[in-house]
């Protein structure tokens, strides 16, 4: 991210920020965002950004490039260059007592759909817990239907609530949990195949394989 050094090889970082609640202005839930940049290692410092030295065994609640949570962006132009990057959240105050100028994402708030505010909305939001992140996605309603409650527990899916707001990360590039499948029948001579994500702490049920290896490097 940034500018200015775009011929300098990037290198993989991370900032620890807050998650936006759905109550304006309140941020309560950590995460650490990576992602790529190529910035002068003194901005870097100043903005808080962490080397990540293993990218193939990344820190523990780290996100790479989701697109909710993001951090805020901090800005600055000197004498040499145009300075902008994602900066930590402890440190925004300090920042712009030093000048940077400090944007807030486009999105402040995760895109949720549960019974309590959006009862006619066709998906609702659910997550697994992952590597110390609640990995959230839209899971169609029909699906969960389809599959039932008892077997969207068993995989270790579960539903969102309120109390879920500031932890859930949407569309991270990494990690990612792994993908189970199942093929039930769909009337007499027919059958449908159902993939989705699950916890790969729980033992699968009966019927269901594994579709797709969780993804953990950020590469």
């Amino acid at each position: 991210m940034g500018s200015q050094s775009k011929y300098n090889k990037k290198e993989l970082v991370f900032v620890p920020i807050k998650i936006g609640t759905t109550t304006e202005g309140v941020e309560a839930g950590a995460v650490n965002y990576a992602f790529w940049t190529n910035i002068p290692s003194p901005a870097r410092t100043a903005l808080g950004q962490v080397p990540i030295t293993t990218p193939e065994n990344p820190p523990l609640g780290t996100v790479l490039a989701s697109n909710f949570p993001k951090p805020r962006r901090a800005s600055k132009r000197d004498a040499l260059r145009y300075t902008s990057s994602f900066a930590s959240t402890a440190l925004l105050r300090q920042l712009k007592i030093a000048g940077w100028r400090i944007t807030k994402p486009r999105i402040t708030k995760p895109p949720l759909h549960i019974e309590a505010t959006r009862p006619t909305s066709f998906v609702h939001t659910v997550y697994v817990t992952f590597r110390s992140i609640k990995y959230a996605w839209q899971l169609p309603k029909v699906t969960i239907t389809n599959l039932t409650q008892a077997t969207v527990t068993a995989l270790g899916i579960s539903l969102a609530t309120p109390g879920d707001f500031d932890e859930l990360c949407f569309g991270a590039q990494a990690p990612k949990p792994p993908k189970a499948s199942v093929t039930i029948a769909d009337g007499v001579d027919n059958s449908k195949t159902l993939s989705t994500f699950y916890d790969p702490s729980v033992t699968l049920p009966t019927g269901w394989t594994e579709s797709k290896a969780p993804k953990i490097a950020f590469n």
